[in-house]
């Protein structure tokens, strides 16, 4: 038996179905603001010592509980932070030596304790610079070797920079010959004896990275960590679209009722140059919120997320455990530890903090040149360990 319906009838089946996928696609609604955290970083804002803020408070599974939209990514134009918004995440860029060298780690390809000349010979010719009792300056040869650990950490004596970038640009010099330039200037101390920051150590852990894996640096992180994490915007060389949405740094200016404008001297332009410029593994990448919460919940839950695994879970407790020896400062291998979490945080003031034993993601996002960035951003810190407290208990 046939079943013939009429056009009325037709259209008003074919609506109701229309109305119910569109009901079954319809996006999710996006997360709440955190009244909390507007409170305490609004006046950041209406003082101008912050143009414009991004932040997301997330669970381990990858529910974003709160995210805070505040000010804007362009001042002169009116643009407002979005989403979108990228940044220039500075030194969280460490983040990813260290967990690089952990991978290879957990490979059974490199110790943490293996000395560097066994993976760049020339090294060999490190001296370090010490005072004698007239005065006189002095090389002395070294009384341990410099080790992937103390390169890590901050405690190889290195100075921050190496030498011949002061004269090409942080990031003018391929990483292979930023790593030997480092001989021309002698270690500060003795390896392991004191703590000094620094991103010369950072890109020579990353030339260790490409020795071993036979990758240049950007590669390795691609394929390792930003392709199969989803993180689609984190790269040295942001693209044209990526620029157009870079949030521009700003500080108070002298009279205190404004901002002055500021840049990305610290890098060379244009961005997107990649025949002239070249991985800055202590600060070169930019990133988004997106991204870096991405990164996040691989450390928070432990070195996995969806399913596959990136580092071991001892390879995350070392990356959570002070590692600078007798200095005991509170730094792993590229990452900074302080109240339970463990992270790092960027020179304009970009921060990830994670506390796997909470499950507490926090992204804090700002391109802030004036110093007022770490105030804020450890006042959101302490809120957001506050509201993610409260709506774990309230679900």
């Amino acid at each position: 038996m046939k079943c013939h319906l009429s056009a009325g009838l037709f259209v008003t089946v074919s609506f109701t179905i229309f109305g119910v996928v569109t009901m079954l696609h319809a996006e999710e609604p996006s997360p709440p603001a955190s009244t909390e955290v507007n409170a305490v970083l609004q006046p950041y804002l209406d003082s101008h010592k912050i143009a414009g803020i991004s932040t997301v408070i997330a669970d381990k599974n990858g529910n974003i509980l709160y995210r805070n939209l505040l000010g804007y990514a362009d001042i002169e134009t009116k643009k407002s932070i979005s989403e979108n918004s990228t940044f220039w995440i500075a030194s969280m860029t460490k983040m990813f030596a260290g967990a690089s060298l952990m991978m290879l780690v957990d490979e059974g390809k490199v110790r943490l304790d293996d000395p560097v000349t066994g993976y760049i010979p020339q090294l060999e010719k490190w001296r370090v610079l010490e005072k004698g009792e007239d005065g006189v300056q002095l090389l002395k040869p070294l009384e341990q070797p410099v080790t992937i650990r103390h390169l890590l950490s901050h405690t190889s004596g290195l100075t921050g920079g190496a030498e011949i970038q002061q004269v090409l640009g942080n990031d003018g010099i391929p990483l292979a010959a930023r790593a030997l330039s480092s001989v021309t200037g002698p270690l500060q101390s003795q390896p392991g004896k004191k703590y000094a920051y620094g991103n010369q150590g950072m890109n020579i852990a990353a030339r260790i990275v490409e020795i071993v894996s036979r990758k240049p640096y950007e590669e390795f992180l691609q394929t390792r960590f930003f392709t199969p994490l989803g993180m689609t915007e984190t790269t040295f060389w942001p693209n044209e679209d990526m620029i157009a949405r870079l949030v521009t740094p700003y500080r108070l200016n002298p009279s205190k009722d404004g901002f002055v404008r500021g840049d990305f001297g610290y890098l060379k332009s244009p961005l997107n140059d990649r025949t002239y410029r070249y991985p800055e593994a202590g600060g070169g990448l930019f990133s988004t919120a997106h991204d870096i919460l991405r990164y996040g919940l691989m450390l928070v839950n432990e070195g996995e997320l969806d399913g596959k695994r990136y580092l071991s879970k001892e390879a995350i407790h070392v990356l959570r455990t002070e590692q600078t020896g007798e200095t005991h400062v509170n730094y792993s291998l590229g990452y900074h530890l302080r109240n339970g979490m463990f992270g790092h945080d960027g020179a304009y003031g970009t921060d990830l903090s994670v506390n796997p034993d909470t499950g507490l993601t926090a992204v804090f996002m700002v391109q802030c040149s004036g110093g007022h960035q770490w105030e804020a951003r450890d006042a959101f810190l302490r809120t957001a360990a506050d509201v993610y407290a409260k709506a774990k208990t309230s679900r």
